[in-house]
């Protein structure tokens, strides 16, 4: 039949804007406007494997209507007017959202910036089909403008403005001199009698 060879290359290609985002199911679906009065819904859009997003409202992109048919329409991203960074410097590439956040990599510089908390973790994986179980210790780093905090199973180190705390079920200081509320100070007596060896306190 030789309608079924034309399907085989025909294909319709036009602008369109997302309407909204369906991320639940399978495959990311989008509602679209295209011409006036042409209002797609349930489109298939396409994604590399490896790489998520969820566009936001107003994200210009292309149709691709293989065969030139509706029933076989795709969408394929073109960008955000409002929120792509630009002037970034030539060869560089990286992954940014909506709210001004960006990973980018460059000639001078690999650059991790968030306006309200970065948090890198192991041992903490969302839940892929098959995926193999870690069976290491639970490690994070977590930065959230006003402290850092590095975990590591049940020990953790916070680092506040003027202040450090450390938990864990055991803390081993190993050092020639330490020093306890400043620099200097006289050796700390023992209960038995006698004096230690390394800790002095002010």
């Amino acid at each position: 039949m030789e309608y079924e060879h034309d399907d085989g290359i025909r294909s319709a290609t036009r602008r369109a804007r997302i309407v909204k985002v369906d991320d639940s199911g399978t495959q990311q679906l989008v509602d679209l406007k295209i011409m006036k009065g042409e209002r797609p819904q349930k489109i298939y859009r396409v994604m590399e494997f490896g790489h998520f997003s969820v566009p936001p409202d107003e994200t210009d992109g292309l149709v691709l209507q293989m065969g030139a048919r509706s029933d076989r329409t795709v969408y394929l991203d073109g960008g955000h007017k409002d929120y792509r960074p630009k002037n970034r410097p030539a060869g560089s590439t990286g992954l940014f959202d909506q709210y001004g956040n960006l990973i980018q990599s460059d000639k001078d510089q690999l650059a991790y910036t968030h306006n309200k908390k970065i948090v890198l973790q192991l041992g903490k994986g969302y839940d892929a089909k098959d995926a193999g179980d870690y069976d290491g210790p639970s490690v994070s780093i977590v930065f959230d403008g006003n402290s850092m905090t590095l975990t590591f199973d049940d020990s953790s180190v916070k680092l506040e403005s003027g202040k450090i705390t450390h938990t864990s079920p055991h803390v081993v200081l190993k050092s020639d001199r330490v020093d306890l509320g400043d620099e200097g100070g006289t050796l700390i007596g023992l209960c038995g009698g006698g004096c230690a060896t390394k800790v002095y306190a002010v």
